[in-house]
């Protein structure tokens, strides 16, 4: 009984994955963006912002690309916002305000320039260091 529960089992095991010849792909094609994944490239760098001041950078992505994004201020006033402009219009994907630390995980739904703003929102000048780790076929660059 237990020879027949077994060779069951390891034949079951053995059917799996089988997508009949059809060159399908039965892995998982999503993008890790988990604290061990490794990105396709990373942006690091260092922008003086005076009160009141942003800087933009713009993110050509769509759906299966990623980024993550990580924001350091010397204050908790660094306000961030992810956005797009179909139509002429602004749409605004994420929004945060008066933080000093951020990571946040931004995966696009539409094929579009998406832009992240970042300002400092306070009364004195401040360092922030922008990092932003590119997964899938997303561009980067300063605007």
């Amino acid at each position: 009984m237990i020879r027949t529960v077994s060779l069951l089992v390891l034949l079951g095991m053995a059917a799996c994955g089988d997508d009949g010849g059809t060159g399908a792909v039965d892995a998982d094609t999503t993008i890790d963006v988990g604290p061990d994944a490794a990105p396709r490239e990373v942006v690091m760098e260092t922008r003086p912002l005076q009160p009141g001041e942003i800087i933009e950078g713009i993110m050509t992505s769509g759906p299966g690309d990623a980024a993550r994004i990580v924001l350091h201020g010397q204050f908790p006033t660094v306000s961030f916002n992810i956005h797009g402009h179909a139509n002429g219009g602004t749409q605004i994907a994420h929004e945060e305000f008066n933080q000093m630390d951020v990571s946040y995980v931004f995966e696009p739904t539409s094929q579009a320039k998406w832009y992240l703003l970042v300002r400092n929102d306070g009364t004195v000048a401040m360092d922030v260091e922008v990092r932003v780790e590119i997964h899938g076929d997303m561009t980067w660059e300063w605007e």
